[in-house]
């Protein structure tokens, strides 16, 4: 595992957030050979993670990945969308409001209806060019950013209570 504090580096391996993609979609069933720690898909004769680099002899895998984590997984994944939506919704309001304004201002002024059409046009390329710009670039990164920032809080709360549970083996 790498080290939890750090934000931009993943708490999920890449090849555990395809595996958590297919079994939230249904496509793939919750069995395997997951590593016992960071629950990373492991070939049948890997001795070690290689992910968090835990030994198989440590850390024995386990053949689910736990309920929890599929719920991390959902939240991360959850708060990407919300924050990334919610950029897009305001470049198109901002449009709007750039609408609303240039009519008022056309409409004072008493304007050809050419105008008019030229402020509609507007409407909807700037709307759709503010959703992009927002919503794919800079609430994609802020997403990203924050949905992993609270995944690792969420992994540490799931670390510490794991420990805390009496082993059963």
């Amino acid at each position: 595992m790498t080290e939890p504090g750090q934000a931009d580096i993943p708490i999920f391996s890449e090849r555990l957030m395809t595996a958590l993609a297919a079994m939230v979609k249904g496509e793939a069933p919750n069995v395997g050979r997951f590593c016992g720690y960071c629950y990373t898909p492991l070939d049948p004769e890997r001795t070690q993670c290689p992910h968090c680099g835990h030994p198989v002899e440590e850390q024995p895998p386990v053949e689910r990945v736990p309920s929890e984590v599929l719920q991390m997984f959902r939240q991360l994944r959850r708060r990407e969308s919300l924050v990334v939506n919610s950029f897009a919704y305001l470049g198109l309001g901002l449009g709007v409001l750039t609408f609303i304004v240039i009519f008022y201002v056309i409409y004072t002024l008493n304007a050809s209806i050419w105008w008019f059409v030229s402020n509609i046009i507007l409407l909807f390329v700037l709307s759709r060019v503010l959703a992009g710009l927002l919503g794919g670039v800079v609430g994609d990164e802020v997403g990203f950013r924050y949905a992993r920032r609270k995944l690792v809080e969420e992994w540490r709360e799931y670390e510490v209570a794991r420990n805390q549970q009496p082993s059963t083996s």
